[in-house]
């Protein structure tokens, strides 16, 4: 008998292709389990990959509840934790420990391992999300935890590094026809009438939620939508295998953390420096004024919440930034666990509504930038390292110091946008019902920076705002020793504008002596050993109060508010300002008013490359002087010309240069510190020494025998001379960080003489 074969058509062809693959495919997992079985050693177990940490920095999961923040969209940028965290953070997870992992430099953050979140320890903050990264897409983007665990549950379960060999590796090319017929394929959205039967494809799994994998070998993998499922489509993808080819919504992923995935992260950051925080606060400011002025130019309301979610992609970004650029991303065993000795609380001045409105105003930030700025100008100098460390080999690393913000205005309750309901007083508008249209952004803005004055002496908020700020020193104290017991060091307080005032009435109005259990809320629960004011309008407030200063004169001390003076509870008093900054005021003139002639002592520079350059200009002698003459028509800078009478008022406008009498101030005068005794003023017509009365009174105030120190302006640092920036650059300001830095570090001993320069 004759049997007739019948004719193969395509279709026929594809399927009987697909069979014999599926049978191949079940010939691996076959002589896979076989082997498995007969393998003395037992079943092979999945290879090892390396697993690291890591968390989101571009879109928080939440946000502090007065800023109204509510998450849209997920996160996309991710940042490693260290090597060191990243362990931690494993053998945490691995033994199911409930307790938080703190993380990052210092330690100032930790991970919720059972929540996969990142926050804050001293401060409140944005939180993040928190990756367990197996499985990377090729961006080095690690998958998200549900989907990395679904991943690895089938991988174990599929095995695919039990597969002979490597599946299609030499298609890097690839076929332009085949390509291209998938991607219009899906691009056309056909329906497919062949679709396989996925139980019967031992290397495809779904996913849930729309995913299939498929899985190539022990660490390559693809991703994909699950209505990829006709036999062509499989086909293709499994024809190309690991190496990546233009299929249209074919993601790529792979097991374990390499090298590689590292390079492409970190060359995702930005290499750019941020930008000043004055430069920061100006552009913010201009963005206000533009957006509130555009508002009452007929902005739809409708436009509100789409305006909403813009504000907070820009803050994301903002605070993106600085979380990617604040901290040390390589820490170290070393580096998380430095030894201190030293603890300084940050306390805010005005304007920290703003904050809650812009992240671009951000205190915690401010603090982060102080922080850097001290130890870059303790590596960079080793005068610091020798004070912190002057009996050993110094670390140039740690300079000892840990320095913390105390944010305080969120916790006051009066906002200018608060409502009605929320004032608890119906008969009371808000503030910005009261507001007038005319220059309303500029109002706005003025409001929100001018209202903290203005509360500071209503008796109602005052009280709050003392609450607020001492609750929270204790809060962070107590949290700190909590976190560091071995800390046996000195607590200090650096209070900036109206936190310089409300830190100087605070310790102004402690007790000598606390007898049992101590009031949070009103008492301290710490010493405090160096109190820094800076961009200080402490000695107007006590101007108008018509207090004097003092030192407390047992240690007993009861402090009075019907009392002619006040006196802080700490060992020693600074006042630290910048010359042009309009909000900073003298103290010693208040300890006493003939103290008042006396010029306040400048600060060196903090940075020798910088003063060395500024000495060398005024040591060029006579022939810079000449130099600087010859230009006199347009710098106007010599001492006879500036004190020579014009005849007009159009001569004396056309003779003003600020420029030149910058620069003049600067070169005269450190020509005349160079030529005489070397105390940084130069004025030998004008010097006394104090006398012993005079003397003991400032050393019961400050152990360095003065309160009041100016900042050196710099030469070429113009951007220092606006007033905004000298009042707001004093946390990324060298010299200001190598003062405190210096005078934390230093063991003083009270002088037994002090010259003063006088006015």
């Amino acid at each position: 008998m004759i049997f007739s074969v019948p004719k193969i058509t395509p279709y026929m062809h594809r399927i009987m292709l697909v069979r014999t693959k599926n049978i191949n495919m079940f010939a691996r997992f076959n002589s896979a389990k076989s082997t498995s079985k007969t393998n003395d050693f037992g079943p092979r177990n999945a290879p090892k990959a390396s697993v690291r940490w890591f968390y989101a920095s571009d879109v928080p999961i939440s946000k502090p509840e007065w800023f109204n923040y509510t998450k849209t969209k997920n996160p996309e940028s991710f940042i490693p934790f260290s090597e060191y965290d990243s362990n931690r953070l494993e053998r945490a997870f691995r033994n199911r420990s409930d307790k938080p992992v703190e993380v990052n430099e210092d330690k100032l953050f930790e991970v919720n391992i059972d929540k996969f979140e990142l926050s804050p320890v001293y401060w409140e903050g944005p939180v993040y999300e928190v990756r367990r990264g197996l499985w990377f897409s090729t961006d080095g983007t690690p998958l998200p935890n549900e989907v990395g665990k679904k991943l690895e549950q089938r991988y174990n379960v599929v095995k695919p590094y039990l597969f002979e060999g490597n599946v299609s590796e030499k298609k890097s090319k690839g076929n332009k026809e085949k390509i291209s017929k998938f991607n219009k394929l899906q691009a056309e959205k056909q329906q497919q009438e062949h679709k396989i039967d996925l139980t019967g494809q031992k290397d495809v799994y779904n996913l849930g939620d729309g995913q299939l994998v498929l899985y190539f070998n022990d660490n390559k993998a693809v991703m994909f939508p699950d209505s990829y499922d006709s036999d062509f489509q499989i086909d293709a993808i499994r024809y190309f295998g690991p190496n990546p080819v233009s299929l249209l919504g074919v993601k790529h992923i792979q097991r374990g953390y390499t090298e590689e995935l590292k390079e492409s992260l970190f060359d995702k950051l930005p290499d750019n420096p941020l930008p000043s925080i004055a430069d920061s606060f100006q552009h913010e400011f201009g963005n206000v004024l533009g957006k509130l002025n555009s508002e009452s130019d007929g902005a739809n309301k409708e436009d509100v919440n789409e305006d909403d979610t813009i504000d907070n992609d820009v803050d994301d970004k903002h605070m993106q930034q600085y979380l990617e650029a604040d901290y040390d991303l390589d820490t170290s065993e070393r580096k998380s666990n430095r030894e201190i000795d030293h603890l300084i609380f940050c306390i805010h001045g005005i304007g920290q509504v703003l904050g809650s409105k812009y992240e671009s105003v951000n205190f915690t930030h401010n603090i982060n930038v102080l922080r850097n700025t001290m130890r870059k100008v303790y590596e960079e100098n080793d005068d610091y390292q020798k004070l912190a460390y002057p009996k050993g080999q110094a670390d140039t690393n740690n300079n000892r110091i840990q320095v913390l913000p105390i944010s305080w205005r969120h916790r006051v309750d009066f906002s200018p946008q608060r409502t009605q309901q929320e004032n608890k007083d119906s008969r009371l508008p808000t503030l910005s019902q009261l507001n007038v249209e005319g220059i309303k952004a500029l109002r706005n803005i003025v409001g929100d920076v001018v209202l903290d004055v203005l509360l500071y002496y209503e008796p109602k908020y005052l009280k709050q705002i003392f609450t607020s700020v001492t609750s929270e020193l204790n809060r962070v104290y107590k949290l700190y020793m909590e976190r560091n017991p071995n800390f046996k060091g000195k607590i200090h307080i650096l209070g900036h504008s109206l936190g310089s005032a409300i830190a100087f009435d605070i310790l102004s109005g402690q007790s000598g002596t606390i007898e049992g259990s101590i009031d949070v809320t009103r008492d301290l629960c710490f010493e405090v050993d160096n109190l820094f004011l800076v961009g200080s309008p402490v000695g107007m407030f006590k101007l108008l109060e018509g207090k004097n200063i003092e030192a407390r004169s047992t240690k007993d001390y009861e402090p009075s508010k019907d009392a002619p003076a006040v006196a802080p509870k700490c060992k020693n008093l600074y006042n630290v300002f910048h010359p042009c900054d309009p909000v900073a005021y003298r103290i010693e003139p208040l300890i006493s008013p003939k103290f008042g002639d006396f010029k306040p002592v400048p600060v060196k520079f903090a940075v020798k490359g910088f003063n060395s350059q500024i000495t060398e200009l005024a040591s060029f002698g006579d022939e810079i002087s000449e130099k600087i003459a010859s230009a006199v028509k347009w710098l106007n800078i010599t001492k006879k010309e500036k004190n020579a009478d014009a005849k007009s008022i159009e001569e004396k406008a056309s003779q003003e240069n600020a420029l030149g009498d910058i620069i003049s101030s600067i070169a005269f005068t450190e020509k005349e510190t160079d030529d005489g005794n070397g105390d940084g003023d130069g004025d030998k017509s004008a010097k006394r020494k104090l006398t012993p009365k005079e003397l003991s009174i400032l050393t019961s105030l400050n152990e360095t025998g003065r309160i009041d120190y100016s900042l050196p302006m710099g030469v070429l640092d113009f951007s220092l001379i606006s007033a905004v920036s000298a009042h707001i650059s004093y946390f990324e300001d060298e010299n200001t960080a190598g003062f405190v830095m210096k005078e934390v570090l230093a063991k003083q001993s009270p002088p037994k003489s002090e010259t003063v320069t006088l006015y």
